[in-house]
Order: C-alpha cells, then structure tokens, then sequence
C-alpha cells in the first residue's frame, strides 16, 4: 500500500510544488484569468466527457450527487454549531468550515487512488460542491440569495446535457467526446498549479482564526464523512471517493469571496493557508484511510 500512496501523493505535491515555486520566482499564474477558464470551460467539459463518455448510470450520478449534499448539509450544521460555541461571524467562516477544496486537491487524489473509477465517481461528487460553492457560498457572502448567479454557471447546464443524454440513450458524436475531453484535460494540473500559486501569495495574517478554521474543517470533514459513507451503506471506491472528497481543506473559493464583499478576507486567507498546509500534513493518512476503506466493506453502524 505504502508504493500505491506514493503514486497517489508525489504528482499532486510535484504539480502543486510547480505552480508554488513558479510563483516565487516572479512567474504570475493570473488567478482570475486561470480560474475562470477552470470553471466556465474546463470543468463543465471535464463533467460531460467524463459522465458521458463512460457511461455512467444515473443511479451512480444520483449517489454521489446525495452523498455530496447529505456531507454539505452536515458540515454546514456543524459549522453553524462550532461558530455558535466560539462566537465567530457566520458570514466569514461558514464556508470556509463547510466547503472543501474538492476540485484543486480532492479530485486529483481521487483519479489517481481510484483510476477511472474514481474519475467518474469523484466528478459526479465534485460538480455538487462547485454548484452549491458559486451558489449558496456566494449567497453567504453577499448576505442575500444569489440564484441568477447559480443560472449563470456553465455546471449546471453540463449536468443537465449529461442527464439528458443518459436517460435518453442519446449518442453523443465522436467529436464531441474527443473536444470535451481535451478541454477536461486541463482542470486538473490548471487547479493544482493554481492552488500552488495561490499559497504562495496568500498571507496569514491572524494565526489563531486559521488555525480554529483550519483544524475544524479537518474535523468537520471527518466527521461528515464518516456519517455519510456509514448512513448511505457505502464501500468501494464509491466510499473511499466522499472520504477523500470530504476531507479536502478549505476552499480557496471561499477567499474569492470573502475579499470580493469585505468578509475578514485575511482571515479567511491565512485559514486556506492553514487548513492546505494541515490537509497535506495529514494526506498520508487520509490516502491510507482512503484505501482501506474501499479495500474494505465500508462503514456501518
């Protein structure tokens, strides 16, 4: 198990390296440019071939889609719950405790433990967590209900195409397939080279804030993991995909945000700073959690 960890952990810490060090020696990923690109393009094309292309049944698309939101809604309860007891401000660090970074970490983790199982599976989990992150992570932020902004992401009409096509047995052209997939190609080093980046100019500037967010994500996504893989009677990579997806770190979306509508945005920084550095701490056990766990039958009560 310990060679299958060091594939699995040494491309995602290589490629994130680069984007790091590129940073530092004055090589700019623009941020905004490459996430926009990652969102309006790559990720819908990368949900579409990737659902389409093998075949995955809806009922495997609406299993993960469930375990996805059943792990958001718990997260977020607990959020709510441990911002109550410490007295934290519900606006800046909601999303930071209750949306993980499952795109730029988590889903690389998952095609590489899980191969094109993981794939499939981890795509049909992860555009769950995008949606509601540009929706209700949004609408935290802003302090109002931003459904237009939902209606505006390319995600959601992706999943629709791939529902369409799956239920309908629709053939898709050969052509499409091979254009989506180029185009999906990308999102994974793109985000991976972005976090990089990212960390490197991100600063901490309240310590004890990152830390309690950061450590409380960990928790939170352990907990709401367990729950959730446990409930729905999971195993196989389908259980060892919503661990490793729910304990992802901090979103840096939830930054974005922040700054973008003046919620403690160098809090909510140093906190993505903290909670990635703490993730990749602990990634070796997590992967190995990972993999026992769908080596096994799973969890249950």
């Amino acid at each position: 198990m310990l060679i299958q960890m060091l594939d699995i952990l040494l491309p995602t810490l290589a490629i994130t390296a680069i984007g790091w060090v590129m940073k530092r020696f004055g090589v700019d990923i623009e941020a905004r440019t490459v996430s926009t690109l990652v969102i309006m393009v790559a990720t819908p094309a990368l949900i579409f071939s990737t659902l389409t292309g093998l075949q995955v049944p809806v009922e495997t698309i609406g299993m993960m889609a469930g375990a996805a939101l059943f792990c958001l809604g718990l997260a977020g309860g607990l959020g709510i719950l441990a911002l109550k007891l410490i007295g934290g401000p519900l606006r800046s660090f909601l999303p930071p405790l209750m949306l993980p970074n499952s795109g730029n970490l988590g889903l690389p983790l998952v095609v590489l433990a899980f191969g094109e199982e993981g794939s499939r599976l981890g795509v049909a989990y992860f555009f769950v967590v995008a949606l509601v992150q540009h929706s209700l992570g949004l609408s935290i932020y802003a302090g109002s209900l931003r459904i237009g902004a939902l209606l505006r992401q390319p995600l959601i009409y992706s999943v629709l195409a791939v529902l369409l096509v799956t239920w309908f047995a629709i053939p898709v052209p050969q052509v499409v397939l091979t254009t989506t997939s180029l185009l999906g190609g990308m999102m994974i080093p793109a985000m991976l080279l972005l976090l990089g980046s990212s960390l490197a100019s991100l600063q901490i500037t309240d310590l004890r804030p990152a830390l309690l967010v950061a450590s409380g994500r960990l928790v939170i996504g352990l907990i709401s993991a367990i729950v959730v893989i446990a409930v729905l009677d999971l195993n196989g990579a389908a259980a060892g995909t919503v661990f490793l997806l729910a304990t992802m770190p901090t979103a840096i979306v939830s930054y974005v945000f922040a700054e973008r509508f003046g919620r403690n945005p160098g809090q909510v920084a140093g906190s993505v700073v903290v909670s990635t550095l703490l993730t990749f701490a602990c990634l070796p056990v997590l992967i190995w959690a990972a993999l026992a766990i769908s080596d096994g039958a799973g969890l249950h009560w």
